[in-house]
């Protein structure tokens, strides 16, 4: 990398006004290092180490305000630069990432509304098919109430609470079809 100092700050010179030729020389003098430098930092990406290098070029002669009293200053930028192309890389791929995670959260909370909305249609379908008592009785069941206190609330006998469950189950074996009845039973317990 050693060029006798005129020649080095002539290529300086004509670099930070951004002459195409003398930038390609620069381009050409430090892409080596660099590739190497990016071959290590993308290589459990898809991202091509000549790629990354191109961005940070194109940034840097975007960039014409900027200026180097130095070829190794040049050279510390794009290492830099490199390095932080590469950070910004990783947080955008951690975005896509949380993004992508959000978006299949949302669409199974999504259906899982839509299941919960027809699974309680469903269920107030069924309780509809019973005589009131029974499906009062089911419905408490369904809630959490244990046969006791059904029937200390309804004021009736724990045997005859557990009759009533029963009963409506057997009536619904009648009027539902499997899967329905299938359903009616996990939500109740007796399968």
């Amino acid at each position: 990398m050693m060029m006798p100092e005129k020649e080095e700050t002539i290529l300086l010179k004509n670099f930070n006004r951004r002459i195409e030729k003398d930038f390609g020389k620069v381009y050409s003098l430090f892409y080596n290092d660099l590739f190497y430098f990016a071959a290590k930092l993308y290589q459990h990406t898809e991202i091509e180490p000549r790629d990354a290098i191109h961005d940070v070029f194109l940034n840097l002669w975007q960039s014409a305000s900027l200026k180097f009293e130095r070829l190794t200053d040049i050279k510390a930028y794009l290492f830099v630069s490199l390095r932080n192309h590469f950070k910004s890389y990783v947080r955008h791929h951690q975005y896509v990432e949380q993004y992508e995670a959000d978006q299949l959260l949302e669409k199974d909370s999504f259906e899982a509304n839509i299941i919960e909305s027809e699974t309680l249609s469903t269920f107030h379908h069924i309780l509809g098919l019973l005589p009131e008592e029974s499906a009062e009785i089911l419905k408490l069941f369904l809630n959490g109430w244990k046969a006791e206190e059904i029937a200390q609330k309804l004021g009736k006998n724990k045997q005859t609470v557990y009759n009533k469950k029963s009963e409506a189950i057997a009536y619904l074996k009648n009027k539902l079809s499997k899967d329905s009845l299938l359903f009616l039973l996990l939500l109740t317990g007796n399968f």
